[in-house]
């Protein structure tokens, strides 16, 4: 451990470029994977991936300041759970709060890929040789 303070160390780039960068393309990807398979790539999908990518972009960003701030405290085998249970809560209030209530079988479709890519974020973003914490 360096000299100072725990919370004195500086964020980790690795992080940003993980959470801003993977996540809301790996969302991207889990919402459109099933119609791009089914009957091909058109201007709607893409319409569809654009904003699906901006929310998912904010959704990131959330999650990767707590992943960040977690990441300090609580071993990665704890800290990948939580942050993929945050990426879920993330993933339906984010939308719920800008379009007002989503019906059920939307939210738990929302629930389920923000979880899965901001778990996937939080295990892919931790710097294994670095921290102390195993």
């Amino acid at each position: 451990m360096r000299g100072g303070p725990a919370w004195a160390d500086p964020p980790s780039p690795r992080r940003a470029l993980v959470f801003l960068l993977l996540g809301p393309i790996l969302g991207v990807l889990v919402a459109l994977a099933p119609d791009v398979a089914s009957g091909g790539l058109n201007a709607w999908l893409v319409l569809i991936g654009k904003q699906v990518f901006v929310i998912a972009l904010l959704v990131s960003a959330i999650t990767g300041l707590v992943d960040g701030i977690l990441s300090r405290t609580l071993s990665i085998f704890l800290r990948a759970p939580l942050i993929a249970i945050v990426g879920a809560v993330a993933a339906i209030g984010l939308p719920a709060a800008l379009l007002g209530p989503l019906p059920q079988e939307m939210s738990v479709s929302l629930a389920i890929g923000g979880a899965f890519c901001m778990g996937v974020c939080s295990v892919l973003s931790h710097e294994y040789g670095r921290s102390h914490l195993q």
